[in-house]
C-alpha cells in the first residue's frame, strides 16, 4: 500500500512539474529552424536594376535561418509576457476599387488583427523595424540564444539553395502556385468579388492559382532545397542589412549595420504582387511608424544546431493542424471557360459556344456582354465594363447572344454554388479599324493593338470630358517594352509638332516613349514635368504621306516601378516656308 501510494504521490509530482515546465516552455517560442550551410555564391544579377549590380562572388559562414516567416502566434507570446505597445502608428488595410488609396481613417490595421487576417499562423505583418527588434530582445532572454534578423547575403544564399535560376524553382513563373503565395487567379477573384479592385491593368497576375488571395498561413507551398517556405512570395521579410543603391560594392561590417543606417534591405516579394527573380532589392525605412500588412520577417542565428526546444514541438504540431483545415475548408474557384467562339447566324444575331468544364461542381454559366465598344481593352474589375445577359445550366455550352451598339465582346463566366470562376478571354465581333487624320488628334481607344498596355477610361464629368488613356505598369525587375498601334492617315509629307497628355507617374525624366511610322522611327519624346507637353513645342516628326502604321514603344525602367500613362496625342502641321 505504501508503495503504491508513493509511486501515485512521484507520478502527481512528475505531473505537475511537467504541466509547470510545459507552461513555462510555452510561454515563448523558440522557431523551427534549419542548417543553412556554408558556401560561396553569385549575388546579384547583370540583368537587374542597377542596385541588384555589379554580380559579384560573396562567402556565407554557416549559419541557421527560420523554417518559415514569425507567425502572430509568437508574436503574441511576446504581446503577452511584455504589454510591448507597437510603435505602428498606421498600417493600412483597407482596400477599395483603387488598393490602398483611403485616407487612412478606415485603416485600423494591428499586428494581432486586420481586415485580411484570419489565422494565428499567418506571418505576424503592421509592424515596424523598432517592433521587429524589441522582440528579438525579449526572445533572446527568454531563451538565452542570440537571435537576429539575417543579413542581405544571407538571405540571398539561402533563398537560391544552390540554384543558379531567376527563382528556385527553375526560370518558369507559371510554376509559381506550387511554391509560393503571389497575385494571381484567387488574389483577382477575391479582391474583385470583396473589394472592387484589381489586378487587371495594374501590375497582372502569374496566372496560376495557389488557393490564397492574401497572406497565407506559413508553410502552406513547396520548400526551396534547403527546407525554407516562404522565402519568396507571402509576405516580404525585413533584414538586417543597410539597404544602399550601391551597396553590392564592398562595405564594412559597421557599414552595412542597420544602427547606422535610414534604410534597410527587404526581400522575398508578397501576396500583393507577381514573382520577382532572387536578386531583386526592396527597401523599409528603418524609424518609419508607417507598417504594412504586405511586411514580415523571420529570424537567423550563428552556427548551426540540431537539439529542437519543446516549444517549437508543440508550435510545429499545431501549425500542421492548422495547415490541414486550411487547405481542406478554403474556397477554390473554378476553372475560367475556355475556347470560346462566335459564329454569326443573321443580322446581328450570333451563336457563342465554349469548351465544357470538366469540374463536376460546375452548376451554370454566366454570359457577359461588354457595355462599352473597348470593353475587352480595359483595366480594373471585368463587371466595371460588362454587365450579365443570361445564364444557361451545365448541360448547355453554348446559346444565342445578339449584338448591341455598345457591347461588341463577350466573356462567360462557370458558376458553382458557391463562388463563380474568372471570366474567360473575351470574343470580340472585329470592325473596321478607325483610320485617324494626321493632321489631328489620335484617339487613343483606336488602338488595334496593345502589347503589355491597358486601356483606361475616365468618365465625363462637368469639369472635363470622357478621355481613354494608354496605361503601362511595370515592376523594376522587368525590362518591358509596352507597343500601342494605330492605323492614321497622314494628307502631306512634312514635319509635324506632336503635343501629348500624360507622363510617368514619378518625378523622372528623359525619354517617354519612341514613335514609329510603319517600322521607320518618327521622332523620341521625351518627359518633362517641369513642361507642359500639351502646348510645348518641343517635339517635332516627320511623317509621310497617305496610310500608315503608327506604333508608340514605351521601353520601362528597370530602376522603379514605372507608371505610364498617355491620354492624348495631337499632331500639327509645322509650316516650314
Amino acid at each position: 500500500m505504501k508503495t503504491r501510494f508513493l509511486n501515485k504521490l512521484i507520478l502527481l509530482a512528475l505531473m505537475t512539474f511537467a504541466v509547470q515546465w510545459t507552461s513555462i516552455a510555452q510561454s515563448y517560442i523558440e522557431p523551427p529552424m534549419v542548417n543553412i550551410p556554408s558556401g560561396n555564391f553569385m549575388m546579384g544579377s547583370e540583368r537587374g536594376a542597377d542596385s541588384s549590380k555589379p554580380m559579384h562572388s560573396v562567402s556565407v559562414a554557416a549559419f541557421q535561418m527560420a523554417k518559415y516567416p514569425v507567425t502572430v502566434a509568437e508574436f503574441r507570446k511576446f504581446i503577452e509576457a511584455t504589454n510591448y505597445e507597437s510603435t505602428t502608428k498606421k498600417c493600412p488595410d483597407f482596400i477599395d476599387q483603387n488598393w490602398y488609396s483611403d485616407s487612412g481613417k478606415k485603416s485600423n490595421g494591428t499586428w494581432e488583427k486586420h481586415m485580411l487576417s484570419y489565422s494565428d499562423y499567418q506571418p505576424v505583418t503592421c509592424i515596424t523595424f523598432q517592433d521587429i527588434n524589441a522582440y528579438i530582445i525579449w526572445l533572446n532572454k527568454k531563451s538565452g540564444l542570440n537571435y537576429r534578423l539575417p543579413t542581405e547575403e544571407e538571405w540571398e544564399f539561402a533563398a537560391k539553395a544552390n540554384t543558379t535560376s531567376n527563382y528556385f524553382w527553375g526560370n518558369d513563373a507559371t510554376q509559381t502556385h506550387l511554391y509560393a503565395n503571389y497575385a494571381d487567379q484567387s488574389s483577382e477573384y477575391f479582391v474583385s468579388k470583396e473589394y472592387g479592385a484589381s489586378y487587371v491593368g495594374f501590375i497582372g497576375t502569374t496566372g496560376g492559382n495557389d488557393g490564397e488571395p492574401y497572406g497565407a498561413i506559413v508553410g502552406l507551398y513547396r520548400p526551396n532545397p534547403f527546407g525554407l517556405y516562404d522565402m519568396v512570395g507571402n509576405v516580404d521579410q525585413f533584414l538586417s542589412s543597410c539597404y544602399n543603391e550601391d551597396d553590392y560594392k564592398t562595405k564594412s561590417k559597421k557599414e552595412k549595420d542597420s544602427n547606422t543606417c535610414d534604410l534597410v534591405a527587404v526581400r522575398g516579394g508578397s501576396w500583393h504582387y507577381t514573382p520577382q527573380p532572387l536578386w531583386v532589392r526592396r527597401r523599409a525605412r528603418v524609424k518609419s511608424t508607417f507598417s504594412s500588412t504586405r511586411r514580415g520577417f523571420r529570424l537567423a542565428i550563428d552556427g548551426h544546431r540540431n537539439d529542437v526546444d519543446f516549444s517549437t514541438k508543440i508550435f510545429e504540431k499545431t501549425l500542421k493542424r492548422a495547415q490541414h483545415i486550411r487547405l481542406a475548408t478554403r474556397p477554390i474557384i473554378p476553372n475560367a471557360p475556355k475556347d470560346i467562339q462566335l459564329i454569326k447566324l443573321e443580322d446581328s444575331m450570333y451563336k457563342i459556344s465554349w469548351k465544357p468544364s470538366d469540374d463536376p461542381n460546375v452548376i451554370a454559366y454566366e454570359i457577359y456582354q461588354s457595355n462599352n465598344p473597348y470593353a475587352h481593352l480595359l483595366g480594373r474589375f471585368y463587371q466595371e465594363h460588362y454587365s450579365k445577359i443570361k445564364m444557361v445550366n451545365s448541360r448547355s455550352n453554348s446559346t444565342e447572344v445578339m449584338l448591341s451598339e455598345k457591347g461588341n465582346s463577350f466573356r462567360v463566366v462557370a458558376k458553382t454554388n458557391a463562388l463563380t470562376s474568372l471570366p474567360s478571354n473575351p470574343v470580340v465581333i472585329t470592325k473596321k479599324p478607325a483610320v485617324m487624320s494626321i493632321p489631328g488628334v489620335v484617339a487613343l481607344e483606336n488602338t488595334i493593338a496593345l502589347k503589355n498596355a491597358t486601356l483606361g477610361h475616365r468618365k465625363a464629368r462637368e469639369d472635363r470630358p470622357e478621355l481613354y488613356y494608354l496605361t503601362v505598369i511595370s515592376q523594376a525587375y522587368e525590362r518591358t517594352v509596352a507597343t500601342a498601334e494605330f492605323k492614321i492617315n497622314v494628307e502631306e509629307s512634312g514635319w509635324y509638332k506632336l503635343n501629348y497628355s500624360g507622363g510617368p507617374r514619378s518625378r523622372k525624366t528623359g525619354m517617354f516613349f519612341l514613335l514609329y511610322q510603319d517600322d521607320t522611327l518618327a521622332g523620341e519624346i521625351n518627359y518633362d514635368s517641369k513642361d507642359d507637353s500639351k502646348t510645348s513645342d518641343l517635339h517635332k516628326v516627320y511623317l509621310k504621306k497617305g496610310n500608315h502604321n503608327l506604333k508608340i514603344s514605351f521601353l520601362l525602367d528597370l530602376e522603379s516601378m514605372d507608371m505610364w500613362n498617355l491620354g492624348s496625342l495631337k499632331f500639327t502641321r509645322i509650316d516650314m516656308k
